[in-house]
């Protein structure tokens, strides 16, 4: 279904350079036909009021603790088994940190089954899933948001990590590769345990860097990954589109 919908598409709209070469090598399609667009995102949403201490203490946390979250499906391709691994390599370094791992699938029982035998689950919350002002909400208490995915296509966590003012850690997998600036408003790691602690180590460094890291992050997500500017792009690919048809009938642009 997809090939016969790229085949008879006049163009076809990626979410990223890299899934738009994954079409073009899977489908054989012309690479002047995929064009790729980003998400986008409502980064006003973000903007909530929230006490932070208060928020921490009802989950159990430390006003200093170093925080960590991680906003997915618990799913191999989301890569939480990863995250976990490196939660002890963490502590041993940072022995307050914690990790907030928001997000359902059938990984779970695995994943805290898999805490219990390394002794860290007194670092690890498995908050499920959540939506709307309360998901919102959560983005306000990290340090770091970590995507450490085995594949993402684009990786929208980021734009609302960005959103919230948060720097994130992510993986070199798809989408993110592409658009996060290693030391400006992210890190980049790959999809290895012991990359995700060296990242994770990194980002704690310098706590001021980091939210610097957030801000230049929440700049970008207000100028750059506006839903307003990602519709105009659309647009845009539809007008051509549109004129490359008339001009194949031999009609007036």
């Amino acid at each position: 279904l997809e090939w016969e919908g790229a085949y008879c598409s006049d163009r076809v709209i990626a979410v990223s350079g890299v899934v738009g070469r994954e079409f073009v090598q899977h489908y054989a399609l012309p690479e002047g036909k995929v064009v790729a667009i980003y998400n986008g995102v409502h980064a006003e949403r973000f903007d909530l009021s929230v006490d932070v201490g208060q928020a921490k203490r009802e989950l159990g946390l430390g006003p200093c603790d170093p925080t960590v979250l991680f906003c997915g499906r618990l799913a191999w391709q989301k890569a939480p088994d990863l995250l976990l691994e490196a939660v002890r390599p963490v502590l041993s370094v940072h022995p307050g940190a914690k990790f907030l791992f928001v997000g359902d699938g059938e990984m779970r029982g695995g994943l805290e089954a898999r805490a219990g035998q390394l002794g860290v689950g007194h670092a690890v919350r498995w908050l499920g899933c959540r939506r709307g002002e309360e998901l919102v909400r959560l983005f306000q208490l990290p340090d770091v948001v970590c995507v450490p995915s085995r594949n993402e296509p684009f990786g929208i966590v980021i734009l609302e990590a960005w959103s919230a003012g948060k720097a994130v850690v992510v993986t070199q997998n798809g989408g993110p590769a592409e658009f996060v600036r290693h030391g400006v408003d992210g890190i980049k790691i790959y999809d290895q345990v012991d990359s995700i602690v060296w990242g994770l180590l990194e980002a704690f460094r310098d706590f001021e860097r980091l939210r610097g890291m957030g801000r230049a992050g929440r700049d970008r997500a207000r100028k750059e990954f506006t839903w307003d500017r990602i519709a105009q792009k659309t647009e845009q690919v539809y007008a051509q589109a549109v004129l490359g048809n008339r001009q194949r009938l031999g009609l007036p642009a």
